[in-house]
């Protein structure tokens, strides 16, 4: 096996080829609850930390804390930035690995639009070939013999990634 000598990449190169290595080591999490709110934004809990986020657009920030009415009419609380799971969050997280895989994606399809374009007109930056690397392993492309919760933590990674200032908006 030959050894990559990290001191010749560029810094941010060298920051995805360590958050790709540790990729392997994530913790196996559930899939994420979603839900909408009253007025259409979304509101999505992370199964491991139950911490919220609110969706509205391509716009991804904390959920401040209080109870939040969702269009189904059922309610979220947040305290100290953290959700007290309700049984709906809860069933949502004991799905099968199967179940999950299939949620993985979508967060790795955002980030592939995101830093690609809608047209794909910015397909040769390197955060669209980072976006279409980590798309490929959340769907298991890459890899046929990865486990559908490897997958999951993929997707979990996409999420992030949306956030990270280095996977750059296609303008």
């Amino acid at each position: 096996m030959k050894t990559i000598n990290c001191e010749r990449l560029t810094v941010p190169l060298r920051f995805y080829w360590v958050l790709l290595s540790w990729l392997p080591l994530a913790p196996v999490m559930a899939a994420d609850w979603q839900g909408t709110l009253s007025d259409g934004s979304h509101v999505e809990v992370d199964a491991a930390t139950h911490r919220a986020w609110h969706r509205q657009g391509d716009r991804v920030e904390p959920l401040w804390d209080g109870v939040h009415q969702l269009q189904d009419g059922s309610v979220v609380i947040v305290r100290h930035g953290i959700v007290l799971p309700t049984q709906q969050m809860l069933e949502t997280w004991m799905r099968s690995p199967e179940e999950k895989s299939r949620l993985a994606t979508p967060a790795c399809d955002d980030l592939v639009k995101q830093v690609c374009g809608e047209d794909n007109r910015c397909a040769t930056s390197q955060p669209c070939g980072l976006a279409h690397q980590l798309r490929d392993m959340a769907e298991g492309k890459l890899d046929k013999g990865t486990d559908p919760a490897a997958r999951v933590r993929t997707g979990d990674q996409c999420r992030e990634a949306l956030a990270n200032p280095f996977f750059v908006r296609c303008d």
